[in-house]
């Protein structure tokens, strides 16, 4: 996820929340010399180097930084820098040796050798050794220096970028000892198909017994069968984009398997062409729990997002079978989401669990409300890219041609899908190359499961509301404007607004509408994809059944503004669904649709905000580029009622 902080840090004044000091101290850990003892709490040693920067800008520098502050842009500007590009030629016969470019060559010097250069701002003896070093396996008289854009510079480029030291590469064998004292572990084993046929076992038990957060599940020895017994204070905070990474991660840990992961990419959550950047691995950290605080401050969903082809990224688009999609698979929804496989039924439906900024953990079944993009955005099922590493600590990775179930047809990316003489949907064509059997949809099951899944999603829902009035959002004054996408932005929205979630609860409804409609249709002309041998008429008799029982059944309860539980039936949610408020800044009883709650405290400020959010609130398909004006959704609310369809469908097919 994008590095921000939500409060000021530092002296002075300074909030200093723990996830808010962490980051501090992994901007100034890429800076500083000699890296700081990273903690929870902001030290007197972390105080004196926010002083110390900021006296190259300051005249009374005043040890804290504050939320989109100077002292914040300036240090994000220097972490930026050191992965920049050099001003002038650093080394040996005439170097410049600018500070920035010095420091910026240590930095590439320091992935690739073994034993990493003490850092200063000037070119030392033993960096202008390491240089001709360098030079040496290419260059038959190397001078001691790396020119701009020279071949020296081109070559530690990409050597940084893949790890390689320049020296012949060893090759791995299964018995390895990498790592050790400095390194967050030691590998002893490496990847083959027995250990990912065991992550993917792992990931389904993990799974199975599901809490409310990530660091929640790995502390739980039941469902976790690495568990042990410094698992008991774990603390992880997990982004959607987040999980995938943490649980290979993890799991490599426990182990003792290699584990190496592109920390940065050119390119952002949204944009297209994305490239993989810089790498990282255990051996960069001192702790898994420091490696994971990282991961949780670079990686976002645009680590996902590549053109299918591309190589050296983390993942790959892979063809879909019952070997490639199974638990611990990730889905990369190119809207924004990433979401991992935590079963597949024998039927074909696919089961996920995904993270939230708010820290939480959900469930999800395959369905159109996922977006798949295009091969373009790389969107769709992914696996692992094979790793491997050598005993000197160099990582190989396998290329597309030669990873297993590489997509090389783009079978993920056509319009549409012809299967036994029917022509189907992606979503369609997926659930029937995972079904075991026929694969002809029981639509009975299919609307019963989706039934089930929308409760869920609901209850999910409750969650996250609640969790912003535990943190008195809603009583807050309401911004003078919203984000310029309310999809896709950071700090207080980001983590307890819920518009991305509530277009998702529709996009669910609306699937459920269009099933049930097409189903109907489909088997009142007689030749149709389903598992259904009776009448339309009696299908939608069906159907009216399992929405009357769950029209009443399906229930979910909250707190209003005066502390009494309010209790809502599925019913009452569907003739309120576009009522349903994103806005963290609105009272409960607006973030559940009731607009005439006397409880509600909302003022008239609050309550304008309210009426012209109702064209974004008609948005089922979310678009994270967009800018989000209150005018840039659809004048009239969509009919997706289930309720009134099923009673249209009565009539017709009486």
């Amino acid at each position: 996820m994008p590095v921000s902080i939500s409060g000021s840090v530092g002296d002075a004044g300074g909030e200093n929340r723990p996830e808010d000091v962490r980051t501090v101290y992994a901007l100034f850990n890429k800076v500083l010399p000699t890296p700081l003892v990273v903690s929870d709490e902001c030290s007197a040693e972390l105080m004196q180097a926010i002083r110390d920067f900021q006296s190259a800008f300051m005249s009374r520098p005043d040890g804290r930084i504050d939320v989109g502050g100077r002292t914040w842009r300036e240090l994000n500007a220097a972490v930026n820098a050191s992965d920049g590009e050099l001003t002038g030629s650093v080394g040996d016969s005439g170097g410049q040796n600018r500070p920035r470019d010095v420091r910026i060559v240590y930095a590439l010097f320091n992935k690739v050798l073994p034993s990493p250069l003490a850092v200063s701002d000037e070119c030392s003896a033993e960096l202008m050794q390491a240089i001709r070093d360098f030079q040496s396996t290419f260059m038959s008289r190397p001078d001691g220096r790396i020119d701009v854009g020279g071949r020296t510079w081109r070559e530690l480029v990409a050597a940084a970028d893949s790890g390689d030291s320049g020296e012949p590469e060893e090759e791995p064998d299964g018995d390895i000892n990498v790592g050790g004292a400095g390194a967050a572990w030691t590998a002893r084993n490496q990847w083959d198909r027995d250990y990912e046929a065991a992550f993917s076992d792992w990931v389904k038990q993990l799974f199975a017994d599901k809490k409310g957060s990530l660091a929640a599940c790995l502390r739980n020895p039941a469902g976790n069968s690495l568990y042990s017994e410094e698992d008991r204070n774990l603390s992880i905070h997990c982004d959607c984009a987040d999980l995938p990474y943490l649980l290979r991660a993890y799991f490599s840990y426990k182990k003792r398997l290699p584990f190496s992961f592109n920390s940065s990419i050119s390119g952002g959550r949204y944009t297209n062409n994305n490239q993989p950047g810089r790498r990282s691995s255990f051996l960069n950290y001192s702790s898994f729990a420091s490696m994971a605080r990282a991961i949780s401050n670079f990686v976002h969903s645009g680590f996902f997002r590549y053109l299918w082809t591309t190589e050296k990224t983390d993942t790959y688009l892979c063809e879909v079978n019952r070997d490639s999609v199974a638990p611990g698979t990730i889905y990369y929804d190119p809207n924004g989401h990433v979401l991992v496989v935590s079963r597949v039924d024998d039927d074909g439906t696919v089961w996920f669990v995904d993270a939230h900024p708010d820290n939480s953990l959900t469930s999800k079944r395959f369905g159109a409300h996922l977006s798949r993009g295009s091969c373009k955005q790389g969107g769709g099922f992914r696996l692992w890219r094979e790793q491997k590493v050598s005993n000197s600590g160099s990582f190989s990775l396998a290329f597309n041609a030669n990873s297993r179930f590489f997509d090389s047809g783009k079978s993920q990316c056509q319009d549409s899908y012809q299967v036994d003489g029917l022509v189907l949907d992606y979503h369609q064509w997926v659930k029937r190359m995972l079904a075991i059997g026929s694969g002809r949809v029981d639509p009975i099951r299919e609307i019963n499961q989706q039934m089930a899944a929308l409760d869920q999603a609901l209850q999910d829902r409750v969650e996250s509301v609640e969790a912003a009035v535990l943190q008195g959002v809603h009583r807050k004054a309401h911004p003078s404007s919203l984000p310029y996408n309310i999809y896709g932005t950071e700090g207080e929205w980001e983590s307890f607004s819920t518009p991305g979630r509530d277009a998702r609860l529709k996009a669910q409804v609306r699937e459920m509408f269009d099933l049930m409609k097409q189903s109907v249709t489909a088997v009142a002309s007689g030749n149709h994809p389903y598992e259904f041998s009776g009448s339309a008429s009696e299908l939608v008799r069906k159907y009216d059944a399992i929405w009357q029982a769950n029209a009443s059944g399906v229930q979910v309860r909250y707190t209003d503004s005066s502390g009494d539980k309010v209790t809502l039936t599925l019913r009452e949610i569907m003739d309120r669904l576009f009522k349903l408020s994103f806005d963290p800044y609105h009272c409960p009883e607006l973030r559940w649709g009731d607009t005439e709650a006397a409880s509600c405290p909302d003022g008239s400020n609050k309550r304008q905000w309210y009426e012209q959010e109702q064209r974004l609130r008609n948005v089922i398909d979310k678009d994270n580029q967009a800018h989000t004006t209150l005018d840039w959704g659809p004048e009239q609310t969509p009919d997706i009622h289930l309720g009134h369809l099923l009673e249209w469908l009565k009539q017709e097919y009486a």
